[in-house]
């Protein structure tokens, strides 16, 4: 029984660390803008650094990837990825780390929506409420803050629409790919992105110091090159559902060490929408159990009638 159960809790706790990966990227990245840090150029080295790190991990998978899958790949994290990761740290500058993080996670009412649309999954009522749910988690969120940053709000909403985007492309390419190679190409692609910006603003020395520098590494190593082995690795122990929930264990993390961190704190209001997020995305990641149905039983069987009795044969006389 212990071998039958040690790649679930294997797969349970790398997928748990993924979510708290995940969640320490947002919060590195404000200390980084708090000494000075630029977004391109935070992300520039950010991202070169994981993708070295990550060809390193995928070595010679990243040569049996398909020419046309590696071209994809870098640039859906040239163009997809990078709009995502510039808007989402771009709101960064101008809201709190919670807020934004809770406002991104509109994206799946957009993936579930243009998933059913295109007859990929079933919209069931279950799923229907779970997306209310995340719609309406999200209005609280946004809604509750003290002197929003309407601009902040809209980039959160924007890296929302392209994560999605990002999706449901990269799920067409995942199908015959290995995921850690097709993630060494995909940042790759999003590095150049900031690489050539960064350079064009002439941010890419902008990293804020030696505490920037710090960050910067941490979020390479943690929040991207672990984040997404522990996550790819969990999906193949436990599942995809199985693992995508315990990944929103990012959520609470992330409003805890914005707490703890940097004095982010969300309304009473705010923790309603952010616990109602988390309930819905539960709630459309479980997985129904099969209705158990009362079948009547078969009538009874009329008995079969009794066969006559054969005659009885008189005995023989003895031989005299």
């Amino acid at each position: 029984m212990a071998r039958l159960r040690a790649p679930q809790i294997r797969g349970t706790f790398l997928s748990l660390a993924a979510g708290i990966a995940f969640s320490v990227s947002p919060i590195l990245i404000q200390v980084a803008y708090s000494h000075g840090a630029a977004v391109s150029g935070v992300l520039a080295w950010r991202y070169l650094a994981a993708a070295l790190l990550l060809a390193g991990l995928a070595g010679r998978k990243m040569l049996n990837v398909p020419l046309r899958a590696a071209a994809g790949a870098f640039v859906l994290g040239a163009i997809v990825y990078a709009l995502d990761s510039a808007l989402f740290f771009g709101a960064l500058e101008r809201t709190s780390a919670p807020l934004a993080s809770l406002v991104h996670y509109a994206h799946l009412v957009l993936v579930v929506g243009v998933a059913a649309m295109i007859g990929r999954e079933r919209l069931t009522r279950r799923r229907l409420l779970a997306l209310a749910g995340i719609f309406g988690g999200v209005a609280l969120v946004g809604g509750a803050a003290v002197n929003p940053d309407l601009l902040g709000l809209g980039m959160a909403l924007g890296a929302g629409a392209a994560y999605a985007v990002y999706i449901l492309l990269s799920d067409r390419l995942l199908r015959d790919t290995d995921p850690l190679a097709l993630a060494a190409y995909l940042t790759a692609g999003a590095a150049t992105s900031f690489l050539v910006v960064g350079g064009a603003l002439g941010s890419l020395g902008t990293v804020g110091g030696s505490s920037g520098l710090i960050c910067l590494a941490a979020a390479a190593l943690v929040g991207s090159v672990f984040a997404v082995t522990s996550f790819l690795e969990g999906v193949r122990l436990v599942g995809p559902s199985t693992a995508s929930l315990l990944v929103t264990v990012e959520v609470p993390v992330t409003i805890a060490l914005a707490a703890i961190v940097l004095k982010q704190h969300l309304t009473p209001t705010q923790f309603a929408g952010a616990g109602l997020v988390v309930a819905a995305i539960v709630a459309m990641q479980l997985r129904s159990r099969p209705k158990l149905r009362l079948v009547p039983a078969p009538a009874p069987r009329p008995a079969a009638p009794a066969l006559p009795k054969p005659p009885a044969v008189p005995a023989e006389p003895l031989a005299a």
